[in-house]
Order: structure tokens, then C-alpha cells, then sequence
């Protein structure tokens, strides 16, 4: 009779243990990427993979480049896949973007999409032809309202995170500023250097050894704090406060992941963008590697949708 009890405790005990043991991945897990091979996110992405797949045994992890659309493509892609975890998507600021002007995206971003983990940020910063005659962001605000003309700026691509962010210095300064369409980081700081274009937003990496080399001038960081290798200059925060801007890749699935995997997943990743491994092959990226919950990156793609909607709303931006 005893043994019969301790053995039914020991089956109760050891329940919760079993019940955790989710079996994933049970399939080759592709991790779709929004863009063409070779970028910065596609590098994140191979890394990551890399990682997982000795985090699970030697499973299969597969990268799969799937650019279009101003990552609509992939995005879309993901969204329809089964909802099993075994297809997800590294997601940039464009995932926040697009549904914050865009009301006929082919998916909704918050019933189609769920969470898994932020994977890392990078810093973005403002730079300037090194004959621009401002320095500082209160000098700027003044040289635009001192021009006729709007004042012309540039990013890698519209409606990216360059893009809203001149679009809310606008909006939070009061000035006028013009938007510069390029394809692309490099022909945009080509036409900076040349002073086709004054001033520029970029991922601060992109934009640093131009600034190092004296082609171009640091204006400022667009993050809450100072950029942690020029300390000494301000960040647009300390003249409108508030103001705070990064570049993201987080890692997404569809909606409807069993929350066992889900979590799971979210647990591997997690543990991979926080090791010492993945540190060290992506410092030569700029980016600051990090994890959180579904629940934490589901909370805060909610808040920067909403922020970014709200510029967009008073810039009047809206997709093509």
C-alpha cells in the first residue's frame, strides 16, 4: 500500500517535468528574412541560426531570404505559414512601420503575428555633410527656420526607421524638412559626403566610419541615451525629450503557436542572443544583443506601432 502511494506521488512530482519537455523543433525551422542576402539582418539571421540549430542537437535551421514589398513579402509569408513554430521571421522596424500607414497590408500584424523574442538593437543617429553649418540639434532647428526653403534629409529607404525618425524631429521641433528618397544606406551617404543631401539618418554603425574618416559630422544620437563611443555628444532627447529612436530585430511567428512551443522557442532563443557566442560574432554589426518574453515584445510592438502611427498621421505619410 505504501509503495503503491509513493509511487503515485513520484507520477504526480514528476508531471510538471514532463509536461515541459516540449518536443520542438520536430521539423526544420526556416527563419525567413525580409531581405536580400548579405545585409546586416541576414547576417543576425545565419548567425542565429547557426546557434539554434547546436541549441537543439544539430537540427535543421534554414535561412531564407525573401525581400519585396518593403518587407511585406516575407512578412506575409510567415503570417500564412502553419501556426507549429516551425517557420518564423526576424522582423525589423518595418514590421512596426507598415501597419502604422498602411490599412491593406495582407495580413494584420497583431492577429496574424505572434511575439517570440527581441534578438538585438542598434543605435541610430543623425549625421551631416561636414559643410553643414549646424553642429548641434538646437543649431539645426535654427539654420531650417532661418532657410527659405524646407530643409532636405535622407535615410536608407522610405518609410524606414530613418524615414519617421526626421519625420519626428519635424514634428517635435516644428520645422520644415523634406524627405530624399534613396534605395539604400550606401547611395545615401554617398550623396551626403557629396553634399547633394545636408544631413541624414542611419544606424549609427553604418554612418560611423564616415564620421571617423571627418567625411561626415555627428549631430546627434536619435536614442534615449548617448551613444556609448562618442559620449560627448548630445542626443536629440536632451533637446526634446522624449525622443527615442532604435533599430530592432526581433524574431516573430504566425499566431496560434501551441504557447508550450511558443515559449520554448522563445527560451532557445533567448538563451543563444544572450551567450557570449553570439556577443562576439555580432559585434562587428554595431548591434546590442537582447532577449525578452512574447509577452514583452508583443507589449512594446503595441506601443511603437502606436508611436509611430501618431507621426505618421502628422507628417502625413502613407504607403505608395
Amino acid at each position: 500500500m505504501m509503495r503503491a502511494v509513493v509511487l503515485a506521488l513520484l507520477m504526480i512530482l514528476a508531471a510538471p517535468v514532463a509536461r515541459a519537455q516540449v518536443p520542438f523543433p520536430a521539423a526544420p525551422v526556416r527563419i525567413l528574412v525580409p531581405f536580400a542576402a548579405g545585409g546586416p539582418t541576414d547576417v543576425v539571421a545565419r548567425i542565429l541560426a547557426e546557434l539554434l540549430s547546436a541549441q537543439w542537437g544539430g537540427k535543421s535551421v534554414l535561412v531564407e531570404n525573401r525581400p519585396g514589398a518593403g518587407t511585406i513579402v516575407a512578412t506575409a509569408a510567415v503570417a500564412k505559414a502553419p501556426a507549429d513554430g516551425h517557420t518564423v521571421l526576424i522582423g525589423t522596424n518595418s514590421l512596426l512601420i507598415n501597419p502604422a500607414i498602411d490599412a491593406k497590408l495582407p495580413y494584420d500584424t497583431f492577429k496574424d503575428l505572434a511575439g517570440v523574442s527581441m534578438i538585438a538593437t542598434q543605435p541610430v543617429a543623425l549625421v551631416a555633410n561636414k559643410a553643414f553649418p549646424a553642429n548641434t540639434i538646437p543649431e539645426l532647428v535654427a539654420e531650417s527656420k532661418r532657410r527659405a526653403e524646407p530643409l532636405n534629409y535622407t535615410s536608407p529607404g522610405p518609410r524606414g526607421v530613418g524615414h519617421l525618425a526626421g519625420e519626428m524631429l519635424k514634428v517635435r521641433a516644428g520645422i520644415d524638412m523634406i524627405h530624399i528618397n534613396y534605395n539604400g544606406s550606401a547611395p545615401a551617404l554617398t550623396d551626403v559626403i557629396a553634399g547633394r543631401v545636408p544631413i541624414m539618418f542611419d544606424i549609427w554603425h553604418s554612418a560611423r566610419r564616415y564620421v571617423d574618416s571627418g567625411e561626415l559630422k555627428l549631430i546627434a544620437g536619435a536614442g534615449a541615451g548617448r551613444l556609448a563611443d562618442t559620449p560627448q555628444v548630445p542626443v536629440i532627447a536632451e533637446t526634446f525629450p522624449g525622443f527615442d529612436v532604435i533599430a530592432f530585430n526581433a524574431m516573430v511567428a504566425p499566431a496560434g503557436v501551441p504557447r508550450p512551443v511558443l515559449q520554448k522557442l522563445s527560451d532557445d532563443v533567448r538563451a543563444v542572443v544572450g551567450s557570449a557566442e553570439f556577443a562576439a560574432r555580432t559585434r562587428h554589426l554595431g548591434i546590442f544583443p537582447g532577449g525578452n518574453s512574447p509577452e514583452e515584445l508583443l507589449a512594446w510592438m503595441h506601443k511603437e506601432t502606436a508611436r509611430w502611427a501618431e507621426i505618421a498621421r502628422a507628417a502625413n505619410i502613407k504607403a505608395e
